[in-house]
């Protein structure tokens, strides 16, 4: 983030030595009274028979703990597919960085993420969870040194489920378990590590999809939610507002443009829902801020609907995530005309070739005036690579229109 103290980083799950979510604590059993002082001893045949009473007595405890145990713990639903060990070569894909044992599911389904307007009157913190709970599920990843734990919100009544890369990256098995605590084998429609997201695919039918609202509508101040796992504790609800939109955080070189929500975000929330006061999902979680000192609160990210729709829509038709870039640099200036300055302009890119000239100043794109490099980036970021931006440009006091073909940025 910009003007943070060094003390402070960003950044999920991902970025911890492979966390282990603990069990909530378990009761605690009151000491045993004193024992009552020792008798004196009688025969010694009747003390060899009291020790192997005991003994006998103490195996079959043990079996039935055991017992119990394994009935109380057991997995419900589809069982998990065991993935045989192949050595490490075998075992991450060298592209991806994801594994190469994960089953993939198809793409090319035609499923994409609905973005409904807000409707009906706002919801108390209840009724969105009520609204939500058997919506939202939690995805358990294995991979060769344990078990982690995220969240994951349901796209379609058959099985499709979004959630972050992080939670699934490195892993050799996933499965998702519902809010009834039945489990199924999930398979991999695709992700993409910049943007953090990723879709999987459970072979299930009647689930409860969320319903998606539109993030672009969200202002600072408004009521939202957050439901995930965090630490292991399943189907917890934070309350909170919308502390910024747009907020640039850049994580591991990669610059976002993220929610910021005051809602409590903790480890395993990662891919949950960040939901508004109508109970729409118009984030997904993703990233808190943590100090060394414990100072740092109330400091979560969201990635918005509007950007999870463009690279879910993606990942599920099977095409892969391309940057659009209209191969310009612009500088903010703090005097001047409203708008941002042209600087620079590469020769490959179509401003180059529409006519557009350094010391031009951008004012709006789509119709939509912008004076920040993020709000430009926010318009540009929902098109696709081929798509054209429509910017409108101030020159020597004439305003002028181009509309400039965005294009992925060549490697040399």
């Amino acid at each position: 983030m910009e003007y943070r103290p060094d003390e402070l980083w960003q950044g999920g799950p991902w970025e911890q030595p492979a966390p282990v979510f603990p069990a909530p604590p378990q009761v605690v059993i009151p000491k045993p009274r004193p024992a009552a002082p020792p008798r004196r001893a009688r025969r010694r045949g009747r003390s060899r028979r009291r020790s192997l009473f005991l003994f006998t007595a103490a195996v079959v405890l043990i079996c039935g703990l055991t017992a119990v145990c394994a009935v109380l713990f057991r997995d419900t639903g589809v069982p998990m597919e065991q993935s045989p060990w192949t050595g490490p070569s075998a075992i991450e894909d060298a592209q991806t960085g994801l594994p190469a044992a994960l089953p993939r599911a198809e793409t090319g389904s035609g499923v994409t993420v609905p973005i409904s307007p807000p409707s009906g009157p706002a919801l108390t913190y209840t009724q969105v969870f009520e609204r939500n709970q058997r919506s939202i599920v939690t995805v358990l990843a294995r991979d060769r040194t344990g078990s982690g734990q995220g969240t994951g919100i349901v796209l379609t009544e058959d099985g499709y489920v979004i959630t972050n890369a992080h939670v699934v990256q490195d892993a050799q098995m996933v499965t998702v378990e519902l809010h009834n605590q039945v489990r199924y084998s999930a398979s991999l429609v695709g992700y993409d590590l910049k943007e953090d997201l990723a879709v999987l695919k459970i072979e299930a039918e009647g689930l409860a999809p969320a319903q998606f609202g539109d993030s672009s509508l969200l202002r600072v101040g408004d009521q939202v939610s957050a439901i995930g796992n965090p630490l292991g504790y399943t189907m917890t609800m934070t309350p909170g507002i919308i502390s910024a939109v747009d907020r640039e955080v850049e994580m591991e070189g990669n610059r976002m443009y993220l929610l910021q929500t005051s809602a409590a975000i903790n480890f395993g929330n990662s891919g949950g829902a960040l939901l508004n006061d109508r109970g729409q999902v118009v984030g997904v979680t993703t990233v808190k801020i943590v100090s060394s000192d414990g100072s740092a609160e109330a400091l979560g990210f969201a990635i918005p609907t509007e950007r999870v729709k463009y690279v879910v829509d993606q990942l599920i038709a099977g095409e892969e995530i391309k940057t659009p870039r209209l191969g310009i640099t612009l500088l903010q200036k703090p005097a001047g005309p409203p708008g941002l300055e042209v600087a620079e302009i590469e020769p490959w890119s179509d401003a180059a070739v529409q006519g557009l000239r350094i010391g031009d100043r951008i004012v709006a794109a789509d119709g939509i005036s912008v004076s920040t490099n993020r709000e430009l980036a926010r318009i540009k970021d929902l098109h696709r690579v081929g798509d054209r931006l429509l910017l409108e440009v101030l020159r020597d006091g004439e305003t002028l229109e181009f509309s400039v073909l965005l294009t992925e940025q060549p490697d040399s």
